[in-house]
């Protein structure tokens, strides 16, 4: 039945790998580089030219207009020509000098987060380090050795190291999370589509007639299940194998564990597709529904939020939506080299939703096929 609707087809099992492949592509740059702003040289001394050149130099930023007018840059941001503006005072060096204590203005499109954070952390960069020299020459021309006065000004070294996430990459924070969300929401829609059709045609009893005697329905959930299992499980074994090799995305976990971990994770998206069959009575009412919950469906990962500050309520309700565990399980195998035995109570809570959706699985299935008057017995 998967097969034969082209509408199924095309959304749960093309649109998968599509969304795959295409976000993938999409954020493949990882970060943002050589981001253009304006510099406002309102001083034009000889060390704001430098700070200036030590700007440009980042691998943040370009500097794409110099000027000595401010209503300049902002004509030039409004037109989106440049993403901010990066303000030197006038008597800067004067003031610098004086030991007066100057600012730099920094105005960043916090818009968007991630222009906000590579203008902001080159500027801070830029201006800690030229802090850095101006008060170590100062010590120098106080007779301070220059080995003294770095080590005064510096006495110890930070070493930052990302941990899992090396580049501090976008796509490898984002992407893994996207793939199972994407293969939740698509296979629930594939799934209403199916359900929905077979409800406005009265047929959802006749198509699975063949299921007779005790337990019927019990065993119609598992083979229906094991179908989806097998098809859902061969996209996530391409984005394993193919996606993330192709995009150098981190793949440090055991695959055979990550094959294990996904089992009760789609397992759960199955059930839940088949016990909101309850609710689809045509086949385009899944894909408005399911489309709605698409966006808290993300939230409740904790992609955009800690999960740790989510009201209670909400944290009780993101239990019982497959991604929301199966994200994090996937992450933690995926990106930080987890075993499944570092994360034995995600696995298990992954079976239990498995377990509550199976059941209601089963009773939607019996319910359907006996709304349409014919016998059966769970």
């Amino acid at each position: 039945m998967i097969f034969k609707d082209s509408a199924i087809v095309i959304t749960y099992l093309v649109c998968v790998l599509l969304v795959a492949f295409v976000y993938s592509y999409v954020y493949s740059k990882e970060v943002i580089t050589e981001l253009p702003v304006a510099i406002v040289n309102q001083d034009d001394s000889k060390m704001s030219h430098q700070i200036d050149r030590m700007l440009d130099a980042t691998p943040q930023l370009h500097v794409a207009m110099r000027t000595a007018s401010m209503d300049l840059a902002q004509d030039a941001f409004y037109q989106e020509k440049i993403k901010g503006i990066i303000v030197i005072p006038e008597h800067f060096a004067r003031d610098l000098q004086k030991g007066i204590v100057p600012t730099i203005g920094a105005y960043c499109d916090a818009s968007y987060m991630l222009y906000y954070k590579q203008t902001l952390g080159a500027v801070m960069v830029t201006a800690g380090t030229l802090g850095g020299q101006v008060e170590v020459n100062k010590m120098m021309a106080g007779g301070v050795p220059m080995k003294q006065a770095a080590a005064s000004r510096r006495p110890f070294d930070v070493t930052a190291k990302p941990l899992f996430n090396i580049n501090g990459g976008y796509a490898t924070f984002l992407m893994p999370a996207v793939f199972l969300i994407a293969v939740q929401t698509l296979q629930l829609n594939g799934m209403g589509i199916l359900a929905g059709t077979l409800r406005e045609r009265k047929q959802f009893s006749s198509a699975f007639a063949f299921a007779q005697g005790r337990f019927s329905n019990f065993f119609l959930t598992i083979g229906r299940s094991l179908a989806y299992l097998i098809l859902s499980m061969l996209m996530m074994l391409i984005v394993l194998g193919f996606v993330m090799h192709v995009f150098t995305f981190p793949q440090r976990g055991h695959v055979g564990e990550v094959v294990l971990f996904l089992v009760p994770f789609l397992l759960s998206v199955t059930f839940l597709g088949m016990t909101l069959a309850n609710f689809f009575k045509h086949r385009e009412d899944s894909i408005m529904t399911i489309t709605l919950f698409s966006i808290p469906t993300l939230l409740m990962t904790g992609l955009s939020w800690p999960t740790t500050a989510f009201p209670t309520a909400i944290k009780v309700v993101s239990f019982f939506v497959p991604s929301t565990i199966g994200t994090k399980g996937f992450v933690a195998l995926t990106q930080f080299g987890a075993s499944l035995r570092d994360i034995t109570d995600l696995f298990m809570q992954m079976w239990l939703v498995c377990l509550f959706y199976f059941m209601l699985a089963v009773w939607t299935n019996w319910r359907l096929r006996n709304k349409e008057s014919i016998p059966n017995e769970i």
